[in-house]
């Protein structure tokens, strides 16, 4: 770290907006989500979830250290979070648990959002050099 400067502002806009957006699709996944699919029948739902939250996570941490792979890996959670709805509710035939039906939006608008800026950090040459 040159100057005292910390790890976080040493990072380019585009990983911290990445890990913006992957942290509030975590915070959601932990608040609702895990809780939600537990009350379900089954464990497949609590399993894919909680993998979920942990590859966020975890692909926080990489794009913290400038690890390329933070991308890839946090991509997976936000297609599956854009998905997800149509298994649960469509497939399975489960209604929204506060039983408002466009509440499905925030988490597809939530993958997107990671998918594009994760789509322009990668793009970006510089956010990855040391």
């Amino acid at each position: 770290m040159r100057n005292g400067e910390n790890q976080l502002q040493n990072l380019s806009v585009r990983i911290q907006a990445v890990m913006a957006m992957m942290l509030i699709l975590f915070v959601h996944k932990l608040v609702r989500e895990i809780p939600g699919s537990l009350n379900m029948e089954g464990t497949v739902g609590g399993i894919a979830t909680i993998t979920a939250a942990v590859l966020l996570a975890f692909s926080m941490t990489l794009l913290f250290f400038r690890i390329r792979w933070g991308l890839v890996l946090g991509s997976v959670p936000a297609v599956w979070a854009m998905l997800q709805w149509i298994l649960v509710h469509v497939v399975q035939g489960h209604p929204d648990q506060n039983g408002v039906w466009w509440y499905p939006i925030f988490p597809i608008v939530q993958g997107a959002l990671i998918i594009y800026f994760s789509v322009l950090a990668w793009r970006d040459k510089e956010s990855f050099s040391q």
